[in-house]
């Protein structure tokens, strides 16, 4: 991955391969200019690889990208689950993205075509461009070995159904380009195509890489970060789990968009969707397992958790199917906490509503709706027996972040018990802080380790997770191979089994509470209240926990409501920007934009 980031950083000729917008061109056109000779790129295999590695700029990332360049990030440094009843970014920085959406003021230029937005609908189609130029000019390459013309013949196959699934998922069916496009002799002023088209191409582009016996099941080393063919089934399963929800899965859309419904549902309710999903998820764990992927399961079940999304394959994560990367060693600010000994600015704060899904070692719950008081001087008492990953996911107060580090965010019953990290004296906001993503952070502050932070992007429990959500809805009644597979990631983290005897509706419930708990902020839950058409979810009410520590040195738990959210129907699917919009070739606009 080292390698790769290298290359993009050096490789600059090869950009002229990407489209570009302007005031007359779509994102489907080169440019006018372009500064090299394209023939060059596949006269050698040096130069056609860093091709291969340009494919790969604008890979999905959601952590730290660009902070450290001073050139801002995707929504300032502010993670989606802000933008969802799970989280909330520090109130006195209005610069953060996710405050546009609790505030119900999401413009749609800013959503999908600002690099600090949530998406830039452009750089998809770079990367399909990037992907068919190298599938079709590959084969002529002279000092490449077949073997490797045809693995990245799969890679980039997988990249293409990788960024359809991308466009996909958030506006639903988009134009669909098959090959490179050479404006001149290729119409390039596409419409979009129905959703089950581009769905059924997505399934199609996988089926090929998958097919291809020199695509390889996991790769390690310099090419950790490559794609590969368990990615390919893994990302199958994740497109027909799409295409089963409630919002695709249907006869009528969220939004009606007269004349083009097709463009944004499936136009039917269709069961048999939930039967392919769970087949493509079968099929997929089946061949990952195969192939040596399992589930961590080390006797530490403090730290499964952790090694499931932040560990490489070479540390002993043998759940990773495929993860990028960026920065090595990028500033914390703002991830850690306000005040001392962290100085940070607490960008990411899960809600109380977040941390009341979190069950008790026992499968119990902690009852948050009355104060709860510590004995003296045990300000970690309330979470004291809660599941594991919540300890690996969550900063809360008196934890020892790491040697020396305690995050003190309480206020007192009088000014001098006030907490180093607490509102009184840092303003700071919520009672609790996202500690799962800088773990390696807390490693180097001890080790003073480089620390590259990884990002996750598909690991064998999600496919576990699609099989348990589709099967459940197969059935009439959820069986073993429900219960299995949820329990099994459960089990991980030394947490008791979900019981037999639920109804379907109750474990459809049980199931949106493991995906929310297992891939807390890593981009999931923000399109997952989507998919499952549960925008009611967004408006709240956002709970927090007010925190006193009182002259008895006891610790005073208290449960407020912090406020009430915006949803809108349009907020479903993102919008196209107007400004490609407005170039008036036929691109339709999501409803309520």
């Amino acid at each position: 991955m080292k390698r790769i980031i290298y290359v993009i950083a050096a490789s600059a000729f090869v950009c002229g391969l990407s489209t570009i917008t302007g005031c007359k061109k779509n994102y489907l056109e080169k440019p006018f200019g372009v500064s090299f000779n394209e023939d060059s790129v596949f006269a050698r295999y040096e130069n056609t690889q860093k091709l291969v590695f340009d494919m790969y700029a604008h890979r999905p990332y959601y952590l730290f990208l660009n902070l450290a360049s001073g050139n801002g990030a995707r929504l300032q440094g502010s993670l989606l689950e802000c933008a969802t009843d799970f989280g909330c970014s520090f109130r006195l920085q209005p610069a953060y993205g996710t405050h546009k959406f609790n505030a119900g003021t999401v413009d749609a230029e800013w959503l999908s075509n600002n690099p600090l937005g949530e998406d830039v609908y452009g750089n998809h189609y770079k990367t399909i461009r990037k992907a068919f130029t190298l599938l079709e000019r590959i084969d002529e390459v002279p000092d490449a070995p077949a073997n490797v013309k045809e693995r990245i013949k799969a890679e980039a196959q997988t990249m293409i159904a990788l960024e359809y699934f991308r466009l996909m998922y958030r506006y639903g069916g988009v134009p669909l380009v098959k090959s490179r496009l050479n404006p001149g002799e290729d119409e390039v002023n596409l419409p979009r195509a129905p959703l089950a088209e581009v769905y059924n191409y997505i399934i199609e582009m996988l089926d090929a890489a998958i097919a291809n016996p020199n695509f390889a099941h996991r790769y390690n080393g310099l090419e950790f970060g490559r794609l590969n063919k368990a990615f390919a089934y893994g990302l199958k399963a994740r497109a027909a789990l799409w295409v089963a929800s409630p919002l695709f899965n249907t006869a009528t859309p969220y939004m009606d968009l007269p004349g083009h419904n097709d463009l944004i549902c499936m136009t039917n309710y269709d069961p048999q969707r939930w039967e392919v999903a769970a087949q493509y998820a079968e099929e997929a764990i089946t061949y990952c397992e195969t192939n040596g992927y399992t589930i961590v399961h080390t006797p530490d079940v403090e730290l499964n958790y952790t090694i499931s999304y932040q560990y490489r394959p070479n540390q002993g994560n043998t759940e990773a199917i495929w993860a990028t990367m960026q920065e090595t060693n990028p500033p914390m600010n703002t991830w850690s906490p306000r005040g001392a000994p962290f100085n940070g600015h607490m960008a990411n704060m899960p809600t109380l509503n977040m941390v009341a899904k979190y069950q008790n070692k026992d499968g119990s719950y902690v009852n948050w709706d009355i104060p709860i008081v510590t004995p003296p001087n045990d300000p970690t008492y309330p979470y004291r027996n809660l599941d594991p990953r919540f300890h690996q996911t969550v900063m809360y107060n008196g934890l020892e972040v790491y040697p020396g580090a305690i995050f003190d965010n309480y206020d007192g019953e009088t000014a001098s018990l006030h907490g180093k990290n607490g509102p009184a004296k840092t303003s700071s906001q919520f009672a609790h802080l996202v500690r799962k993503h800088v773990f390696g952070y807390e490693d180097r502050a001890i080790t003073k380790a480089t620390w590259q932070p990884m990002c996750m992007q598909m690991r064998l429990t999600d496919l576990y997770m699609i099989y348990a959500e589709a099967m459940n809805e197969v059935l009439p009644a959820p069986d073993d191979r429900v219960l299995d597979k949820v329990n099994a990631i459960r089990a991980r983290s030394g947490m008791p089994g979900i019981p037999s005897g639920l109804s379907k509706e109750e474990m459809r419930s049980r199931i949106q509470d493991e995906w929310a708990i297992e891939f807390a902020f890593e981009d999931y839950r923000f399109f997952d209240l989507k998919r499952w058409k549960m925008g009611d979810v967004f408006k709240g009410p956002i709970y927090d926990l007010r925190v006193i520590k009182k002259t008895d040195n006891t610790f005073e738990y208290t449960k407020y409501k912090y406020e009430d959210r915006p949803f809108f129907e349009w907020y479903y699917l993102h919008a196209f920007p107007p400004s490609e919009v407005n170039l008036k070739y036929g691109l339709v606009q999501n409803p309520g934009w």
